[in-house]
């Protein structure tokens, strides 16, 4: 049997060295590198925050603290928002549709630019909606705004195009 050499302890740094070496991402040090979001804590159940307080402006009034870690929208949501934004599209493409269609023509200049305003303003309504219910729900129940834009749907439906005019 061959005797093995004795062991020596300064291997074993360069083994460690390797290692650390293998879990660092080349680039890591540079000037230029810029590290992603930090991940959300995760809060105990039971425990819950205290609002931070704004601090008071010089008139005195309490200005609206903004809490900018609001929960995530559901994966339904953001389908059933998905499947109106194209219904909304799509009626602007239909009123679109019916204004190409249309041949009236009015006597006076006013009443043709007034009436072509109309036009422009029927096309435009659906996204308009859309954009604007989005805003002003802000903050608000998702029920809130799913309600909005089915009134929307009901609302700004181009019936010239349904009804074949």
């Amino acid at each position: 049997m061959a005797a093995e050499p004795p062991h020596d302890d300064d291997d074993d740094d360069d083994d460690d060295d390797g290692a650390a070496a293998a879990l660092n991402w080349d680039g890591e040090t540079d000037a230029s590198h810029v590290a992603g979001p930090k991940p959300p804590r995760l809060r105990r159940p039971g425990r819950e925050r205290k609002p931070a307080r704004a601090p008071i402006p010089a008139s005195g009034v309490d200005a609206p603290v903004v809490d900018d870690a609001g929960a995530p929208t559901s994966s339904f949501l953001l389908v059933t928002y998905g499947i109106l934004a194209g219904a909304y599209g799509l009626y602007a493409i239909g009123w679109l549709v019916s204004v190409l269609r249309s041949t009236l023509t009015l006597d006076s200049l006013l009443s043709e630019i007034m009436y072509q305003f109309g036009e422009f303003l029927a096309i435009a309504a659906a996204p308009v909606w859309f954009a604007a219910v989005f805003y002003l729900t802000r903050g608000r129940r998702p029920i809130a705004r799913l309600l909005w834009l089915l009134v929307g749907l009901v609302l700004l439906a181009p019936v010239p195009l349904v009804l074949g005019v």
